[in-house]
């Protein structure tokens, strides 16, 4: 990805634009649409608005990783004989 973003800092953040040596002001500004801007926006220092409006931009987000979550259901690793690994890849059952 080429070209430029408009970004303004998210609330209660003060980012640095190390292009211009400086830090974001507060109602934002257009910024190079490089990967320190893409984790700046990733990790929440930023928010990505739209050029022409100022309207905020918003990315789909992926749902959150659940590791290591007991059930007592009959489906879980350690109730199939499993060694409580939970972040061991599930095998299929070859013999189903």
């Amino acid at each position: 990805m080429t070209g430029t973003m408009k970004v303004r800092p998210a609330e209660g953040r003060v980012v640095p634009d190390p292009a211009r040596g400086d830090v974001l002001p507060a109602d934002g500004r257009s910024v190079e649409r490089n990967a320190y801007w893409r984790r700046r926006v990733a990790a929440g220092d930023v928010v990505e608005s739209d050029d022409a409006s100022g309207h905020i931009r918003t990315a789909a987000m992926p749902a959150p990783v659940r590791r290591g979550a007991k059930s007592g259901s009959a489906g879980s690793a350690a109730s199939a004989g499993g060694a409580g690994n939970t972040d061991a890849p599930v095998q299929p059952n070859e013999g189903a």
